[in-house]
């Protein structure tokens, strides 16, 4: 009897044992609540969500808002029913998803916020500095144009907190030193390059000869300003934009109408972000260096012919 005692007991951990090994088997769930996919940059995002995730041996789940607030609060609520283990947010507004980040919090699931700031209880945020991009363009500007003109301003979408930063740093600096220098009028045009088109349109008919730059929150929507005004025998007109998309850097690379962009880079923010989850999620802390709830800023450069080929790479995913 005590020797079949002994059999099953053997039996029993050895069951145990097999549970235990499929446990720790289970592939982990990442989602990602992303705020759309209609550019380039966002595009990127994806891409090199899909290569961590690969990299990693987990399971991405994404999906995509759309630009649409509403929309994101049903994803991440239908992403937390799929049971992920953890959160990559690119949010569409800054305060818009607050309601359903409290139930992320309650279930204990860790989430990074990626791209453009977002309110409330998250592991980091990983993006450039969105005022200083604005900042940088408008001390260029500013210089560009001598101190004095007319600026028409293509932004990204109503509310988006990285268009405020783009927007408000650039503001900031022509109120301060340049002050001669204004805003004709903003269009938007959700990062968007045909859009982007379609708004420089509707400017050159509202406004003519009196634009002297057009200053664009992306560089898709300011490629697109740039097919307008070409159209329209407009060439002298300079375009600047921000994030660092590599058509962006050829335009510049002509040393012609394109004058600057800032860097913005989507698959190093993506890649840190998913490092830092993974990180812990396998050891239960953030990297060395990384605060709870702080920010990680990639790198926020000022781009121009001077120095575009240093940062131009052609097989780049952007």
């Amino acid at each position: 009897m005590a020797g079949k005692g002994v059999k099953v007991m053997v039996l029993i951990l050895l069951l145990l044992s097999t549970i235990s090994g499929i446990a720790e088997a289970k592939q982990l769930k990442i989602g990602f609540a992303h705020v759309a996919l209609n550019c380039p940059y966002y595009l990127a995002m994806k891409a090199t969500a899909e290569e961590k995730a690969k990299e990693y041996g987990v399971e991405l789940l994404l999906l995509n808002a759309e630009n649409e607030i509403e929309k994101q609060i049903k994803d991440i609520e239908t992403l937390l029913l799929q049971g992920v283990d953890a959160l990559i947010v690119n949010p569409v507004t800054e305060y818009g998803l607050r309601p359903v980040m409290q139930k992320v919090k309650e279930k204990g699931i860790p989430v990074v916020v990626i791209d453009r700031p977002m309110y409330g209880d998250y592991l980091v945020y990983v993006g450039i500095d969105q005022w200083q991009a604005g900042r940088l363009q408008g001390e260029f500007i500013g210089q560009l144009l001598g101190g004095k003109g007319n600026i028409i301003e293509i932004a990204g979408d109503p509310g988006c907190p990285a268009g405020k930063g783009r927007g408000g740093g650039l503001r900031e600096v022509l109120s301060e030193k340049y002050p001669d220098i204004k805003i004709l009028a903003t269009y938007m045009a959700h990062y968007n390059k045909a859009e982007g088109m379609k708004a420089m349109e509707d400017a050159i008919a509202a406004y003519g000869d009196k634009i002297n730059l057009v200053y664009a929150h992306n560089d898709a929507m300011a490629l697109g300003a740039l097919d307008a005004l070409r159209a329209a025998g407009m060439t002298n007109i300079p375009v600047c934009g921000v994030d660092g998309q590599k058509e962006a850097y050829l335009e510049i690379m002509k040393g012609e109408q394109y004058k600057s962009t800032v860097i913005n880079n989507p698959s190093e923010i993506t890649a840190k972000a998913f490092d830092i989850l993974m990180e812990y999620l396998q050891t239960g802390k953030l990297p060395e260096g990384v605060t709870k709830g702080g920010k990680v800023i990639t790198g926020t450069i000022l781009v121009t012919k001077e120095n575009v080929e240093h940062y131009y790479d052609p097989d780049s995913i952007f």
